[in-house]
């Protein structure tokens, strides 16, 4: 619904939270020509530079996020025990968006990540550790509830 050709479509934007330098977002895109409308979670992401500001907002529906939450908990479940060797583990949602955990043998530690697609380098890595991903997996649960 996000991408309709020859036909008006109302997007709302409403912000839910913020994790790190994301907004979590409510996006209800709704056909003019026939009254229906579509609910995703948005993520948006900014950044600025000397000579720019980019954002993008990337969508997840509200199956797929399901989904999502169950994969980040399934990780979170996995850093509290002990991993003896390297491990990799992600989820990639349909927009590309990659959520992302390694354990990192020589640090005996978990770094997770949120992999965003993009053309600027060093612009789409962000790492962040196993309290924030309680505070990820919070914030999406809320998310959730709200679309």
């Amino acid at each position: 619904m996000l991408t309709k050709t020859s036909t008006r479509i109302e997007k709302k934007i409403i912000n839910l939270g913020k994790f790190k330098n994301l907004n979590i977002q409510k996006i209800v895109t709704k056909d003019i020509s026939d009254n229906s409308s579509d609910t995703f979670l948005g993520i948006m992401y900014e950044y600025e530079t000397f000579d720019e500001i980019f954002k993008k907002t990337l969508t997840i529906d509200k199956n797929e996020l399901g989904k999502l939450i169950q994969a980040l908990q399934m990780v979170e479940q996995k850093e509290n025990e002990k991993a003896g060797q390297e491990t990799r583990y992600k989820f990639v949602t349909m927009s590309n968006i990659e959520f992302g955990s390694v354990y990192r043998e020589k640090l005996s530690s978990w770094v997770n990540y949120i992999k965003i697609p993009s053309n600027h380098f060093n612009q789409n890595l962000l790492e962040f550790n196993k309290d924030e991903l309680k505070e990820l997996i919070a914030v999406l649960k809320k998310s959730e509830q709200d679309i």
